[in-house]
């Protein structure tokens, strides 16, 4: 699993996946093409609400998704692409002070080895992954994702860790609608 070599310890952690009636390339080419627009309005209202702290300080934010893929909408609000294996998995990550009110973004990094590299402890760094696996042959699959996020310093862990109660509910029912939003896709090609 590429996502081991990006993120091999972290303190926080979140799993979710789904049964998919369709083989491995055609759940990764879902997930490579899947829009905004084919998951939920839900996701949309949910960054737009993360957002509403950041402009009510007067700073900018961005909200709502634009047409598009979705992986490619991530990479401009800030995620550097880390790693793939085509038809198995994807890999991106970020480096942010999430629980300021901007939720700011940290630096924006070149690459994969600017992640591994980077190593200011006062920022949370997360790693997340999509992973297809064949579970029946090639005709039928498993898609999950995972998010790990490494905080290195104590004050740092503990502001995540309170920031991290407050959103993981929306952060994992907005990876369900993801996931479900893959299988739809998929199953429909």
């Amino acid at each position: 699993m590429q996502l081991e070599r990006f993120s091999p310890a972290y303190e926080f952690r979140e799993l979710h996946a789904i049964n998919i009636d369709a083989p491995p390339g055609k759940v990764y080419q879902a997930l490579k093409e899947l829009t905004a627009a084919e998951i939920s309005p839900l996701v949309s209202m949910m960054f737009e609400l993360r957002s509403l702290p950041s402009r009510l300080i007067g700073k900018s934010a961005k909200g709502s998704f634009q047409p598009g893929p979705i992986l490619d909408q991530l990479y401009r609000r800030g995620f550097v692409f880390l790693a793939e294996a085509p038809d198995c998995e994807i890999v991106f990550g970020l480096v942010g002070r999430f629980w300021e009110p901007s939720g700011k973004i940290g630096p924006v990094l070149s690459g994969p080895e600017a992640f591994l590299a980077f190593s200011d402890p006062t920022y949370a760094k997360g790693a997340t992954n999509f992973l297809i696996t064949a579970r029946d042959g090639d005709i039928d699959c498993r898609c999950s994702t995972e998010t790990r996020v490494y905080a290195p310093d104590p004050r740092t862990r503990r502001k995540f860790s309170f920031y991290w109660r407050i959103i993981s509910m929306g952060s994992g029912l907005i990876r369900i609608l993801l996931l479900r939003a893959i299988k739809h896709k998929a199953e429909k090609m």
